[in-house]
């Protein structure tokens, strides 16, 4: 996470002498890649994700985002058998799209709001460790399967000349992945992990 946020603050820091270029980026596409962080409510750590982003700009107020990325295990507790700790291993690839905002103030600084839906494929893998009966294995299954979820957010795009701008949001992802824990080993009671979360992410865009 901290390495995220100096990559951010960096590159404020270069956009901030080129001021002076900024102009309107409107009526265009453009695409180009973005790097972030995002964790789950209930999850132990979260992950780093990266992939690319394509923006449709309709007028200066308008925008739409398609957006592909990767997203590394997300490290999730499942419980505790004989004092060892089962673990959860969420990676998700999702594929996005999102309605954006802008309300822009000046030629060089663009906030925007955001909301959007997305198609989260999801690999869960349950880190066991040769531990647990049949019926505890059966119960954390590995699984792999597409997730629908839903994000609203807040953002910023710096336009650093006509056809190139950075951007920097956070957005608050609602996803329905289940995460099985055992709760009580005795009775086989389980409960299941919140995969909700907040996500911030920083892009460089190229326009046409």
């Amino acid at each position: 996470m901290k390495t995220i946020v100096s990559v951010f603050a960096l590159l404020l820091f270069t956009a901030a002498p080129l001021s002076a270029q900024r102009t309107w980026i409107e009526n265009t596409v453009g695409v180009g890649p973005r790097v972030g962080w995002y964790e789950s409510t209930d999850a132990d750590e979260g992950a780093l994700y990266y992939g690319f982003q394509a923006r449709l700009r309709w007028g200066s107020n308008i925008g739409l985002e398609l957006a592909m990325d990767y997203r590394d295990n997300e490290m999730f507790g499942a419980g505790t058998i004989d004092l060892r700790r089962l673990r959860a291993e969420v990676m998700y690839i999702p594929i996005s799209a999102t309605v954006m905002i802008f309300v822009p103030v000046g030629s060089w600084l663009n906030p925007y709001g955001m909301a959007g839906v997305g198609w989260y494929y999801t690999i869960t893998e349950y880190q066991l460790r040769d531990a647990g009966s049949t019926e505890i294995r059966r119960l954390l299954e590995d699984d792999s399967n597409f997730e629908p979820g839903y994000h609203f957010g807040l953002g910023i795009e710096l336009p650093l000349t006509h056809n190139i701008a950075l951007n920097f949001d956070a957005r608050y992802l609602f996803l329905g992945t289940e995460i099985r824990s055992i709760r009580d080993v005795v009775n086989l009671d389980t409960e299941t992990k919140n995969s909700d979360g907040i996500m911030f992410s920083g892009g460089l865009m190229f326009y046409l």
